[in-house]
């Protein structure tokens, strides 16, 4: 508790926590709706999938390809500071930046946990009685209207369940912080903080592993009392 890095530790794991499983979540929940709506659905889902068949440690290679930074005048080969360049913009170090950093790491996750939200909570927007969604209709709700109020609230459950999935996800992950910056400039997460202990041998990695469950035990119990709310 004396070392200023495991409340940096803290505090950026608590980011994530709050930010990657609302946006994959979201993005999910969105894209589920959206690939039902249109014809080629189905090659749409395919491709938002894709990154879950990609390991933690590819993806964050391909991203650092995404985030490269080249000096300013020299060629771009990162996508993003390509698109900043020529927009007119000058390159950043993305991944270097203070604080917005994690953000972009964080992103990395998000973009390989939305295709498991999507095919989760598609499934739920399917299992919808459409009779619910014709008296919406002739009730004259629109289309926002019966998403929010009428399908969102009955697929609650799932979405808690998807949330909940991600969230211990992200307890565990250490492998896109590893990868990307090894714990520098600001973005050390607990998983990635206790792994720096793991072969010292001094306890230190194991008492990080005591505050990780501790952290998971309230979402564990939290999960536990909605599924049971659910089958009441």
């Amino acid at each position: 508790l004396d070392e200023p890095k495991f409340w940096e530790a803290m505090y950026n794991i608590m980011l994530w926590l709050i930010v990657v499983p609302a946006f994959s979540t979201a993005f999910g929940l969105l894209a589920a709706q959206l690939t039902d709506r249109i014809s080629w659905g189905n090659i749409a889902k395919s491709l938002i999938f894709m990154p879950m068949a990609i390991s933690f440690i590819g993806a964050s290679v391909i991203w650092k390809f995404v985030y490269d930074y080249r000096g300013e005048g020299q060629e771009q080969i990162g996508l993003l500071n390509a698109i900043v360049v020529a927009m007119g913009g000058a390159p950043q170090a993305w991944i270097t930046m203070p604080f917005w950093n994690n953000f972009f790491l964080m992103m990395i996750l998000v973009w390989i946990q939305t295709g498991f939200a999507m095919v989760i909570l598609s499934a739920a927007l399917r299992g919808i009685p459409e009779e619910t969604i014709e008296a919406a209709v002739i009730d004259g709700a629109n289309p926002f209207q019966i998403f929010f109020r009428i399908k969102v609230p009955q697929i609650m459950g799932t979405i808690v369940v998807v949330w909940t999935t991600i969230t211990i996800l992200v307890l565990k992950v250490f492998d896109i912080v590893y990868t990307m910056t090894g714990g520098n400039f600001g973005t050390e997460i607990l998983p990635s903080y206790m792994m720096s202990f793991m072969f010292r041998d001094d306890g230190r990695a194991t008492a990080v592993a005591v505050v990780i469950m501790i952290v998971v035990l309230p979402v564990m119990i939290w999960n536990i009392r909605q599924a049971q709310k659910e089958m009441r």
